[in-house]
């Protein structure tokens, strides 16, 4: 059984070209520099520009990463891995409100907390 983590941005401006250009470079340079063996999955990014519900016409980032079914350590040194990757992310999208949760789970994310697994 595997889990994943999910996060979603929400904010009244648009995310501009150049903010969306950086939050992918930002996960390209996270999977490519990737510290733990085979990359089990990449930092996934949605791709919002299909026609939305009007209640997701203020979400301007989006996606989920799916961590190994692996031993519990490993899993939260990824799960860091990938919440680092966030955390810079993040700092690209000023203004935006941030959930990001574990499956069922809430993290406590916000602008002066991040979540962390304990390793």
């Amino acid at each position: 059984m595997s889990i994943s983590i999910y996060y979603t941005a929400r904010r009244p401006q648009p995310i501009t070209e150049e903010e969306a250009a950086l939050c992918r470079r930002i996960a390209n340079r996270y999977d490519a520099q990737y510290p733990y063996g085979e990359l089990y999955e990449g930092f996934c990014i949605y791709d919002l520009a299909e026609e939305r519900d009007e209640w997701e016409q203020d979400v301007i980032f989006s996606g989920a990463t799916k961590l190994p079914p692996e031993d519990p350590l490993l899993i939260a040194q990824i799960a860091n891995w990938q919440l680092d990757c966030l955390e810079e992310i993040t700092n690209v999208l000023p203004g935006a409100q941030w959930r990001v949760y574990l499956d069922d789970l809430n993290l406590e994310w916000t602008e002066g907390k991040r979540f962390r697994f304990p390793e």
